[in-house]
């Protein structure tokens, strides 16, 4: 079963980070100003390096690898929930963003469902690494 959770995991990592560089290019288009260009690099560099980390461990099934790997993914996925409240804020025109559920809401609205797609398919990826972990610590 580890194998074909870890497996998927990939799939959906894959998945997110085309859909990622999709959303960036559109983003980019629009030459926004005041664009979050260290968020975006450290998005972008800690899921790549989760990538590559989670490709080791494909190779390896050493769950302390796992764990590392969870660790990375969770702050990059931290920085793009930080990316996603920098984009509602530029949308929107407002200073802040009033809650989490506010620019959590309008994504999953789908109005834009490229990212909606990048954050959905990226929690997927993220839940089922967390169960790959587990079931490699207890295999």
């Amino acid at each position: 079963m580890l194998d074909v959770v870890a497996w998927g995991v990939l799939v959906a990592l894959v998945a997110t980070a085309v859909l990622g560089v999709t959303s960036l290019v559109l983003w980019r288009r629009h030459g926004a100003a005041g664009f979050p260009t260290a968020k975006v690099a450290a998005h972008v560099t800690l899921q790549v390096v989760s990538i590559a980390l989670w490709v080791v461990f494909l190779l390896t099934t050493s769950p302390w690898l796992a764990w590392l790997t969870f660790g990375v993914i969770t702050a990059g996925q931290v920085v793009g929930d930080l990316l996603m409240f920098a984009s509602y804020r530029a949308r929107r025109r407002v200073d802040r963003v009033g809650s989490y559920l506010a620019a959590a809401g309008e994504l999953l609205r789908f109005s834009r469902p490229i990212p909606a797609l990048h954050a959905l398919i990226g929690a997927v990826g993220w839940f089922g690494m967390l169960l790959a972990c587990l079931l490699a610590t207890l295999a």
